[in-house]
């Protein structure tokens, strides 16, 4: 029980903060797209380390492909849907 809001939060604040902020910045500071889907991959990657380097490295396309999306249309709503998903189908896969 205790992961459920885990879950429902986890996925909220991070692509908000990590995606939308972040890249928002960068991408109003620098014009780069390249340089901000790069910077957001990074981030995640580097907080993601506790799953070791293999593990972060295979999350790292999932980063990408969000910040990809991210650069391109500036909507944040359906990476956190998706992101959402992702957790809840790593959680169903531990029971």
């Amino acid at each position: 029980m205790a992961v459920i809001p885990f879950i429902l939060l986890n996925p909220f604040f991070e692509e908000l903060i990590v995606r939308a902020y972040l890249m928002s910045e960068v991408l109003d500071l620098t014009r780069s797209p390249s340089l901000a889907v790069t910077m957001s991959v990074v981030v995640q990657f580097s907080y993601h380390l506790y799953y070791g380097w293999v593990g972060a490295l295979s999350l790292s396309f999932q980063f990408l492909v969000f910040a990809l999306y991210y650069a391109r249309s500036r909507r944040a709503g359906p990476i956190i849907v998706a992101h959402g998903l992702f957790d809840i189908l790593g959680v169903l896969q531990l029971r």
